[in-house]
């Protein structure tokens, strides 16, 4: 994942509400879910089942799955949701890292009362994250798409951000590498959904991560074993610009093996984009997912 993100010795961190910001805050497009006494943005659209469910990237809020979760819904329930201190969502407090945002999604799915079975969509971190969550709840989980994840068998070097300066570059995905013809794929938001993202990179940014060998410990527990998610449909979409995974390099094979070896039932998609597939290419990840929700449906 060194190679995908090109994290180098930099932790990429995501944004937190502050009491102090005097930006005029855009009304949250969906509802605040109370979660062990604070609250974290959950925006669910659509009807049918499985429940589909969109975790963004480090760096990145439910503002990424502007341009896919509209094209799902018409099929299908689909929320997307703010990670502790992203976006809208409320810090956590002190205790921070992959694990414990595994245990808020569990309890966010749980208390908001919208109903498994879970398909479940990561991109990036993303992708780890909801690797643990199906691991921990696999009798809850319909399948799983990888959205240009190593899932940990291409570890980065995490190490603490420095505070910027006020203005400064914003965190996230817009410090990532890029290939030499890749544009900022969040220019490709639309209108409505750029107003809110340009507010949330203006926010103080929000270490994900505490410890930083944590993220890698909690994600290789969770992939030991053969076949650690079983029988579950797995489709990894790899984008072949500014990615490992979509060289055609031993390195890039070793770890594509290494994700599908996740389970019995894999795919592989490639995507002719940079590493934000679903906002440069959406209509691969739309497509991967209803590879999965099809499938369900067959009589």
């Amino acid at each position: 994942m060194k190679a995908i993100l090109s994290w180098g010795a930099s932790l990429l961190v995501t944004c937190s509400i502050s009491a102090a910001q005097t930006t005029s805050v855009p009304a949250p497009p969906g509802r605040m879910v109370n979660i062990d006494g604070r609250k974290l943005h959950l925006n669910c659209v659509g009807q049918g089942s499985p429940t589909v469910v969109l975790e963004a990237g480090l760096g990145d809020s439910s503002l990424a799955w502007s341009l896919v979760q509209p094209k799902l819904a018409t099929a299908t329930r689909v929320c997307s949701y703010d990670r502790s201190g992203t976006a809208w969502s409320h810090d956590a407090g002190p205790q921070h890292g992959l694990a414990k945002a595994a245990d808020d999604l569990d309890r966010l799915l749980r208390t908001s009362g919208e109903p498994p079975p879970y398909l479940l969509v990561g991109h990036s971190w993303g992708g780890w994250l909801i690797t643990v969550y199906a691991r921990r709840h696999l009798e809850n989980v319909a399948g799983i798409v990888l959205v240009d994840s190593s899932v940990g068998f291409d570890p980065p070097v995490i190490e603490k951000m420095p505070e910027p300066q006020v203005g400064g570059p914003p965190a996230g995905p817009l410090t990532m590498k890029k290939s030499s013809d890749e544009d900022d794929p969040f220019k490709k938001l639309p209108a409505s959904a750029d107003k809110a993202y340009q507010w949330t990179q203006s926010l103080p940014r929000f270490d994900d991560v505490d410890d930083p060998d944590e993220p890698l410990a909690t994600v290789q527990a969770a992939t030991r074993g053969e076949f650690p998610l079983d029988s579950k449909p797995l489709v990894l979409v790899a984008a072949r610009r500014g990615g490992a995974m979509g060289v055609d390099t031993e390195k890039g094979k070793m770890i594509r093996s290494k994700v599908l070896s996740l389970s019995r039932e894999s795919t592989l998609v490639y995507a002719n984009s940079g590493h934000h597939v679903q906002l440069e290419q959406p209509d691969t990840v739309v497509a991967a997912v209803r590879k999965i929700t099809d499938k369900m449906r067959r009589p």
